[in-house]
Order: structure tokens, then C-alpha cells, then sequence
């Protein structure tokens, strides 16, 4: 088995194939029900091998945090592992200069057109067996941990060729000199949780921040293959002149095109590599976030839970206060749909908290829109028609009459329940005179409808 020697801060539960969200969709589409489709996914289940039962452990006393075999494994991956693990268990200047001395072999072997795996392979050996050497004598037992690991890696797929050798992406149009704004680095996110903030993070190194503002530019344009080839440079750049902080960035990145394109298990490893990487809070907090949202998604509730309280710290941490709210409002919805009503009110309330504190409408109406929705999933149409007039009351003042109707019409559907046909109509009838202004038809006429059956 092979295991990155880098700690991760919750545990992971590997078991999602990439082929996997495809079938949930397709069962979506095919109108399944959702008792039949978590039946089949839990089936699937059993027949894959859950990391916290693992028993392996990092040569620093660390539970084994994530499992690769699933994943095939580059060269490049396999050296920067190899040096976190010189550095996880304290290795002195003198022993972990003997053992760069070995991987810098395999690095130059790597890099040729056509790698000897047996030079690598008996270099990585005899760098594993220097860190043993230097564990034995630390901890006054014999211990073959490292070259244990190295054997178990050498019986997975390999990928000799480093993929650092292939050509950098040469920046044909001028890159301007200003620095990486948050809207450069948040662009990507389907939502943009993070404020925008003077302190983003700027590498120092000119070439590197042309290379990182190139990726991105692919990016933006959903060029992924070049995108993912292009962080993949930024990475190796950033490791030789020694900026983790970039790196963390371009692995962050590089999940949120795995995430928005399926590769389930990429988006976790990448995710999971900015978290433990960044210095920055709000990186931290957005990888957890959206590493619970891809758990919470496959019904896998502990770990999903795990990554949301981790978000929710983080994004403490950096007095973030849209981000927090959002993670609670999810926290909120999960702990809905288990039926768990004591839980689900409780992060609801703290939701609504942070929501008021944040100062921000638009915000505060879809958190109390969601909030609505909750109550209604959990029976409690008192606590949901309440909801629904805070979100409204948010909407009108950002003058959101689209949406404002669209709560009007909920709202009607709660006085409906029960049996008040007058206010409903009521209701209703404001819902359409406010989309007299709106080029939605469909929901006009569906408000027609509606009042006319009353």
C-alpha cells in the first residue's frame, strides 16, 4: 500500500471511484429512488477497503491518513513524500543530506526520455534504509519502516518519467506586474466564499507568479488538460526554489478542477495536500469544505461531518465570517436529512448568528431561505414560515424581486397546510405583481396557475 508520510488532519475513508458520481447521476436521471440508490452505493461499499481500519503507520507514530492504491502514482509524487518523511521524523542535516544525495539520482533518472526503474528503485532502497538506520538508532529497536514502505511501493503503478521533465509552458502575452487578487485565485469556485482580503499570498519569485497567472488563465477558460500541466510546472517550480505556500495554491487549484470534472479521488489528494500546505486559513477551510461536500455527496456521514468542523475552525481562524456561515448552513442541512433535529437546530441557530454578524443580505437570505427549507424537511412549518419572512425581508432589501416572489409562493404553500386559503392567495397575488417586472415567464404563469386553483 502506498501512503503519503504527510499527516492529514482528519481521517479519510478512500472508497469513491470516479466512475461512481456518473452512476449516482445516471440513477438520478432515471428517477430512482434515493433509499435505492444509498442501498446500491452502500453494496459498492463492501467491497472496498476503508482506511480507518487500516493499522499502518507513518515511522513518526502517525495513523496512515489517506490510501493511493486506487491512483497511479508518479515519480515526482514519490520524492516529495520521501523528503516529508525525512523531515516528519526530525532526520539531522548530515543523514538527510546522504539521503537527498540518493533521491537526487533518482531524479536524474527520471528526467531521461526513458528511466531505468532499476537504478530508481535501488536508490530509493538504499535511501530507505539510511532513514531506518537513523529510526533503529533513535528509538534503540530495529525498524525496517521506511524500506517496508518502499517495498510496498514498488508493487504499485508507477510512473518513472517525471512529469516535471515535460517542457514549461512558455507565457506568450504579457503577464501584468500587479499581484494575484483574490478574484484571480477565487475565480474558480462555484461560489466565492472568501471575502476579499489585502493579504492573499504573493510569491516573490517573478517567473513563478508569470507561471501560477498562466494556469489560472486556462483555467478560467476551461482549458483543464493545459490547467492541470500548468500547476503541475508551478509545483516543480515552486519545490526547487522552496515556496510551499504557491504550491499549496497550485494544489488547491488543481482539486477544484478534479471536483468540477468527477475525478472524485484526484480532488480528495489534492484537496488534502493544499489543506496541510497552506499557511493561509481560508485555503485550509475551503479545501475541508469541499472535501466534506464530495463525503456528504456519496452519504458518507462521519468523515463528511469531520471535514465540516475542520472548515468551520479554519475559517475561525481567519475571521472569514461568509465562509463560516456557509459551512454551517451545511452542517445544518446534513444533520437535516439524518432527522436529526437537535443537531440540525443547533448549527442552524449559529448559522443565523454569523449570517446577522456578517452584514450581508444576499447572504442572510439565502442562508434563511435554506434555513426554511430545513424546517419544512423537519416538520416544523412555524419555524419555516418564520424563516421564509427573515429571507424575504433580506431579498427585498437587496431589491431581489425574483426571489422575493419566489418566497412569497413558498410561504403560500405553508398557509395552504394549513387550510388559510386566503392568505395564500394573498400571498401569491403579491408574488405575481412583483413579477410583472421579471423576464421569467414560466414562473409567472406558474403563479397564474396557482392562484386560479385556489
Amino acid at each position: 500500500m502506498y501512503n503519503s508520510i504527510y499527516p492529514a488532519y482528519v481521517k479519510y475513508y478512500p472508497g469513491i471511484n470516479n466512475n461512481q458520481i456518473t452512476k449516482k447521476q445516471n440513477e438520478e436521471k432515471n428517477s430512482q429512488s434515493s433509499q435505492t440508490a444509498e442501498n446500491d452505493l452502500q453494496e459498492k461499499r463492501k467491497n472496498k477497503q476503508e482506511i480507518s481500519t487500516s493499522q499502518n503507520y507513518f515511522p513518526n507514530g502517525e495513523k496512515v491518513a489517506i490510501d493511493y492504491t486506487r491512483r497511479k502514482i508518479n515519480i515526482d509524487q514519490v520524492l516529495s513524500d520521501f523528503k516529508n518523511t525525512a523531515n516528519a521524523i526530525g532526520t539531522p542535516d548530515d543523514i538527510k543530506s546522504e539521503v537527498n544525495s540518493y533521491l537526487e539520482l533518482v531524479k536524474n533518472q527520471s528526467k531521461k526520455d526513458k528511466p531505468n526503474q532499476q537504478i530508481i528503485q535501488s536508490n530509493l532502497k538504499s535511501a530507505s534504509q539510511i532513514l531506518d538506520e537513523y529510526i533503529t538508532n533513535t528509538l534503540k529497536k530495529p525498524s525496517k519502516v521506511v524500506e517496508n514502505w518502499v517495498d510496498a511501493l514498488f508493487l504499485q503503478q508507477i510512473d518513472y518519467k517525471s512529469i516535471a521533465t515535460e517542457k514549461k509552458q512558455e507565457i506568450s502575452e504579457s503577464v501584468p506586474n500587479d499581484i494575484i487578487s483574490p478574484e484571480t485565485v477565487e475565480a474558480t469556485d462555484n461560489i466565492s466564499y472568501t471575502d476579499s482580503r489585502s493579504d492573499i499570498y504573493i510569491p516573490k519569485d517573478p517567473h513563478l507568479k508569470s507561471m501560477f497567472i498562466q494556469a489560472k488563465k486556462y483555467s478560467l477558460t476551461n482549458n483543464n488538460e493545459k490547467a492541470l500541466n500548468a500547476f503541475e510546472n508551478v509545483l516543480d517550480y515552486a519545490d526547487e526554489i522552496g515556496d510551499s505556500q504557491i504550491g499549496a495554491l497550485a494544489h488547491y487549484e488543481k482539486a477544484r478542477i478534479y471536483d468540477k470534472t468527477n475525478c472524485i479521488e484526484d480532488a480528495l489528494y489534492s484537496y488534502n495536500r493544499a489543506a496541510h500546505q497552506t499557511q493561509d486559513n481560508n485555503i485550509k477551510a475551503k479545501s475541508h469544505l469541499y472535501m466534506g461536500k464530495i463525503y456528504d455527496d456519496f452519504v458518507k456521514f462521519e468523515p463528511a461531518i469531520e471535514h465540516y468542523c475542520a472548515a468551520v475552525s479554519f475559517s475561525g481562524e481567519a475571521d472569514n465570517l461568509k465562509l463560516q456561515t456557509m459551512v454551517l448552513t451545511d452542517l445544518t442541512l446534513i444533520h437535516t436529512d439524518r432527522y436529526d433535529k437537535e443537531n440540525a437546530y443547533m448549527f442552524m441557530g449559529l448559522a443565523d448568528i454569523m449570517a446577522d454578524e456578517t452584514k450581508n443580505n444576499k447572504l442572510k437570505a439565502r442562508v434563511f431561505s435554506k434555513n426554511a427549507k430545513c424546517c419544512e424537511k423537519l416538520n416544523d412549518n412555524n419555524k419555516a414560515l418564520k424563516y421564509w419572512c427573515k429571507s424575504s425581508e433580506a431579498y427585498s432589501k437587496e431589491e431581489d424581486v425574483e426571489h422575493l416572489a419566489q418566497n412569497y409562493t413558498k410561504a403560500a404553500d405553508i398557509m395552504l397546510e394549513y387550510g388559510n386559503k386566503a392568505k395564500a392567495k394573498t400571498l401569491l397575488s403579491k408574488a405575481y405583481s412583483l413579477l410583472q417586472n421579471c423576464d421569467n415567464p414560466e414562473l409567472k404563469q406558474e403563479v397564474i396557475n396557482r392562484i386560479t386553483t385556489i
